[in-house]
């Protein structure tokens, strides 16, 4: 029932009182209608609060699962850096090693042949 329904029935019963007072069927229906407008809000508001309960579980819910998703992106991006980096290293010291290895292939062939246009032999 309706504030508006409840208000007009009340009205109703409030100046049918007035009227005959010494009427106790009419009282018994005031009461009634004053019980069953109680009830009303009382189912009314459990709903209100069933769904506010319900609505902060999902807000709960989602929350967790955003900040797992949050914090599992942020795990995977420091993760993806550092083998971004690794990787950024090993190449690194690869190279360096290679140039290495080739000037010392130089070093050795000039020491054990001499300079091309030094030696008569070729």
């Amino acid at each position: 029932m309706n504030n508006e329904d409840f208000n007009k029935c009340r009205e109703f019963l409030e100046s049918q009182i007035s009227k005959n007072p010494e009427n106790k069927e009419l009282l018994t229906v005031y009461q009634r209608l004053i019980e069953l407008k109680s009830d009303h809000d009382k189912e009314t508001q459990k709903a209100i609060i069933e769904k506010e309960i319900r609505e902060a579980e999902y807000q709960k819910q989602f929350q967790s699962t955003v900040h797992t998703n949050n914090t599992q992106f942020d795990i995977n991006a420091n993760n993806n850096w550092a083998a971004t980096q690794q990787n950024y290293q090993n190449n690194y010291a690869a190279t360096q090693q290679n140039y290495h290895n080739q000037q010392a292939g130089a070093f050795n062939n000039f020491v054990n042949n001499g300079l091309p246009h030094l030696n008569r032999n070729i």
